[in-house]
C-alpha cells in the first residue's frame, strides 16, 4: 500500500466510523465477536497491539475488559486522532496508544495479543504484514478476513470486483486503493507455522472469517 492510501480512504471514512461509535462500543459488528473471543483466548492483564486499528474501538474496549494496556497503529492520521479522543472520552488514555504507521513496513511492538481486525482485505500482499505481526506476538493472534473458499468465498470474490471497479472509477479519490481476498489455508498455515494453535476458525457474520490462536506457553512480550 502507498503512503497516498492512509489519506485518500480511510481518512475520509473516519466521521462514518466516529457517529457508530457514539451509538456503539464498536465500529463494526464483527469487533464485538473479535472481543469475545479474545476475553476467551486470554486479554486480561495482558498487552494488545491492535494492527490497522481504525479508530480504536477494538484497542479500548479489550482495555475496558482488563487488558493491561493496547497500542494501536493505523494508516490514516484523522482516525489516529479520533482513537486518542475516544481512548480519552472512555476513560482510558492512561492505558492506550495510537501512532501513524503501515504494519507491513514498521517494525512492531511486540505485545501479548496482536489483532489484525478487517486488515487484510486492503492489501495486495500480506507476506510482510504476517511476518511483522507473528513476529510480535506472544500469547495471542487473531484476525478477520473475508472467507476465501466455498459459495461465501466465490460470492466475495464478485462483491470485491464490484467494489474495485467502483473504486477504479472513482480513482481521483481513491488513487488505487482497491479491496482483497487471500487464502485463509495460507494464512492458516503461516500462523500454525510461528508455533500458535487454532483455538477458533469460523465465519462471523457470514462475511468474515475469524480465526483466533494460542501459542503454548506463550512468551510474555518484551
Amino acid at each position: 500500500m502507498d503512503d497516498e492510501r492512509g489519506d485518500c480512504c480511510f481518512d475520509d471514512w473516519v466521521d462514518h466510523w466516529s457517529k457508530r461509535a457514539k451509538r456503539k462500543r464498536t465500529v463494526a459488528g464483527v469487533t464485538a465477536s473479535v472481543l469475545a473471543a479474545l476475553e476467551e483466548a486470554g486479554v486480561r492483564d495482558r498487552s494488545v497491539l491492535d494492527v490497522g486499528c481504525g479508530i480504536g474501538d477494538l484497542a479500548i474496549e479489550t482495555v475496558r475488559r482488563g487488558a493491561s494496556k493496547a497500542f494501536g497503529l493505523e494508516l490514516s492520521p484523522k482516525a489516529v486522532g479520533e482513537a486518542r479522543r475516544l481512548a480519552a472520552k472512555r476513560g482510558v488514555a492512561d492505558r492506550t496508544s495510537f501512532e501513524v504507521g503501515d504494519g507491513s513496513k514498521a517494525r512492531l511492538p511486540n505485545a501479548d495479543v496482536v489483532v489484525l481486525n478487517r486488515v487484510f482485505c486492503c492489501y495486495p500482499d500480506v507476506d510482510q504484514l504476517l511476518e511483522h505481526s507473528l513476529s510480535a506476538a506472544g500469547a495471542v493472534y487473531a484476525f478477520t478476513a473475508p472467507p476465501s473458499a466455498g459459495l461465501t468465498g466465490a460470492i466475495m470474490r464478485w462483491e470485491m470486483r464490484f467494489a474495485n471497479l467502483w473504486y477504479r472509477m472513482r480513482d481521483r479519490r481513491f488513487h488505487g486503493f482497491r479491496v482483497f481476498i487471500h487464502d485463509i489455508d495460507l494464512i492458516d498455515a503461516r500462523v500454525r507455522a510461528a508455533g500458535f494453535r487454532p483455538v477458533r476458525s469460523e465465519r462471523r457474520r457470514v462475511v468474515w472469517h475469524l480465526g483466533v490462536y494460542v501459542r503454548p506457553e506463550g512468551r510474555a512480550a518484551a
